[in-house]
């Protein structure tokens, strides 16, 4: 399961940040074309490592960790005698043929921060030097005019380095076919850099936990070191689902309506006030929910599945409210729920968790001095059908609490979020509510106080009956500020942010 989407898209092009280059030619691999990793004196390998393509060390003869480490479309050799001994000789040919080649006095990087600093952001094909080391941040773009197979080489005099979470990409979303980094000394990959082309390092490679590269790893006078990463031989990638999407960045390789899960990096809380349109006692612990969602998206980076991970944490509201949550996409887009209801009725899709939260617990977990019980943890899944991009659909929901006064549908949702179709919208103005439609401005007090908050965290609520702004004493600043300042408001356990008496613990 990857958190990291890789979208290859279109890239802008700005004339500040493009460095353009000559002729030049990808070096043969000879021997070694069906190899994917070469190492001098060991190969080592820790963890899950996928490799595509052979794998091979000489003139020494020492591979470990295959297992856990596994070869695709290829196998192991060692020894000068066995396939290994040409492909090293090979290697070094190509390294050679690369150092033959010169690159115009303008693509001299030298002080320059690959991906970062003017001039090393986005590059058209050519060779470019590096008198020294070489340092990739943050990603660099190799403008190949729509052709996947564009030359890129890089001559680095010394090391090559990459920061964690880095990326090389091509804009065509080519996979590196002819990109070559020649590295005088070695080259370290960091934590789930997203690399591409091919590495000779005249000493050693590190790749460390989790990145990825679709080039091949040749370490012609030293060791090749691989700690859980994806290593592919381009001719080698396979796409057993045929989505376009190679099976070591596809994390559903044996389905093509799918591609990746987009996994949030952490679960947020939302906390709710049930008394509206009146203030109530304003403690914020009617209704607390830790919700989490992992969307799925295709190839094309389409939204077609939705998985949401709940936690109810506590209930310390009057009424027995019900929990949903809005999504931005038509109710007759959604199949297959499971976990929840659709509710009927609506314009958008709203799926209901349940319709009385009293039914789900009796026990409020808010009370000083009562025992409390395990949170009741809940998962919806949904597929969508003629989804919305990813970047549209976005991560920020409309979740809400709802009880019937009468025959009004009373909805409570985070502030600037609009009820859904059924809500009572005649409530709106009245008691401590200042809503206004009209300017977009939904569940607000007048002094600016919301009927429900969303924290990125697991929030410590306050014990029940006791008004928010009494246990957080900078809540009521950063809500009039429109969240602007004290940002922290719920976080900082420095004196003068919070009342601990008053906030409770489980």
């Amino acid at each position: 399961m990857k958190f990291l989407n890789i979208v290859f898209t279109a890239v802008l092009f700005y004339a500040g940040s493009i460095h353009h280059a000559n002729a030049h030619e990808a070096p043969s691999w000879g021997a070694a074309q069906s190899f994917a990793v070469l190492g001098s004196a060991t190969i080592t390998s820790t963890g899950p490592t996928v490799v595509y393509g052979n794998v091979g060390v000489s003139p020494g003869s020492a591979v470990t960790g295959f297992p856990p480490a596994t070869i695709v479309g290829g196998s192991i050799y060692s020894g000068v005698t066995s396939l290994a001994g040409p492909a090293e000789a090979s290697a070094l040919a190509a390294f050679n043929a690369i150092t033959l080649q010169t690159a115009p006095a303008g693509n001299d990087l030298t002080g320059l921060v690959l991906g970062q600093t003017t001039g090393a952001v986005i590059l058209k094909p050519g060779v470019y030097t590096f008198s020294s080391s070489a340092q990739l941040n943050a990603k660099l773009i190799l403008d190949d005019g729509g052709d996947p197979n564009a030359v890129f080489i890089f001559k680095i005099g010394s090391t090559l380095t990459t920061a964690s979470y880095s990326k090389v990409v091509m804009s065509s979303g080519g996979k590196g076919t002819n990109v070559f980094w020649q590295i005088g000394s070695s080259a370290t990959i960091g934590t789930y850099t997203t690399f591409v082309g091919n590495i000779i390092a005249m000493a050693s490679i590190t790749m460390t936990t989790g990145a990825t590269t679709t080039g091949r790893l040749f370490a012609l006078n030293g060791a090749t070191t691989m700690d859980s990463n994806n290593v592919a031989a381009i001719p080698q990638i396979v796409d057993e689902d045929s989505d376009g999407v190679a099976d070591i960045f596809d994390d559903y390789p044996k389905d093509a309506s799918k591609a990746f899960n987009n996994n949030a990096e952490t679960a947020a809380t939302v906390a709710f006030e049930d008394q509206w349109p009146k203030k109530g006692d304003f403690d914020m612990n009617d209704l607390v929910m830790i919700q989490k969602y992992n969307v799925v998206t295709n190839a094309q980076n389409v939204v077609v599945q939705v998985i949401g991970y709940y936690t109810l944490t506590a209930t310390g509201g009057t009424f027995g409210s019900a929990f949903g949550v809005e999504f931005p996409i038509p109710r007759g887009s959604v199949t297959g729920l499971t976990g929840g209801t659709l509710e009927e009725g609506q314009t958008y899709a709203v799926v209901m968790l349940f319709s009385d939260m009293r039914s789900e617990t009796n026990v409020w977990n808010t009370l000083p001095d009562v025992p409390v019980i395990a949170p009741k943890t809940y998962t919806i899944s949904f597929n969508i059908v003629n989804g919305p991009k990813l970047g549209v659909f976005g991560t920020d929901y409309n979740p809400f609490i709802m009880n019937t006064v009468g025959t009004s549908r009373r909805e409570v949702h985070l502030v600037g979020k609009p009820p859904t179709t059924l809500a009572d919208k005649a409530v709106f103005g009245t008691g401590d509510d200042d809503t206004a439609v009209a300017a977009g401005r939904f569940y607000l007090t007048a002094t600016g106080l919301p009927y429900a908050i969303t924290v990125p965290a697991n929030f410590s609520y306050p014990i029940e009956g006791v008004d928010i702004t009494k246990a957080y004493l900078h809540f009521a600043d950063w809500a009039n500020s429109g969240g602007v300042t004290y940002t922290d408001w719920y976080s900082n356990l420095t004196d003068g942010y919070r009342n601990p008496a008053l906030i409770f613990v489980k």
